[in-house]
């Protein structure tokens, strides 16, 4: 017998819960990701002691953020591009799946610029993957830590609810549970 699919409410819809197996590294300084340019690399940027973070662990040790395997989930499901999001101070900085900050330009800028008009004018609570396929879809996956606890809080929701009115059945919003710990 198959268990039933585990789903969640995401602001006014019941959205799938994907599992991923991927180990937490131990938590690591923060990445200040929101201090790339376009064409810098993740790991180029300045850490700080001040705030840590829960990166995933690759087989060869490495770790990286949750973002950027989602992101390559979705390219090899057939996106034509996929980032992993970094909000700060009111800004957006993507980065892509090979770790690299893109141009805040073409499709992926412009439907963020779409969103945060459809939020009255906000960014807080955009999820941490954007996929772009060719068809029209629209791919935004929220990572959350098991091991962390973490949950869907009020932003997240309003911001789903906006991206739900914006995009309709174009959108594909999930939940990716991750975070075995080594």
């Amino acid at each position: 017998m198959n268990a039933k699919p585990k789903t969640t409410k995401f602001g006014d819809w019941i959205v799938p819960v994907l599992r991923r197996d991927w180990v937490s590294a131990e938590q690591q300084p923060y990445r200040m990701t929101y201090q790339l340019t376009p064409g810098q690399l993740w790991g180029d940027a300045q850490t700080t002691e001040k705030q840590s973070e829960s990166y995933a662990l690759l087989p060869d040790g490495v770790a990286v953020p949750v973002g950027a395997l989602i992101a390559r989930e979705l390219i090899a499901s057939g996106a034509s591009s996929a980032v992993f999001t970094e909000l700060w101070a009111g800004k957006c900085i993507c980065v892509g799946p090979d770790l690299i900050c893109v141009p805040g330009e073409g499709p992926v800028h412009e439907l963020l610029c779409e969103l945060r008009a459809a939020n009255n004018g906000l960014y807080g609570g955009l999820p941490d993957v954007i996929g772009l396929y060719r068809d029209g879809r629209v791919a935004m996956r929220e990572a959350k830590n098991l091991a962390k606890k973490d949950r869907l809080g009020p932003k997240q929701h309003r911001f789903a609810s906006a991206a739900q009115r914006l995009l309709g059945a174009r959108l594909d919003l999930a939940v990716i549970e991750w975070g075995l710990i080594k």
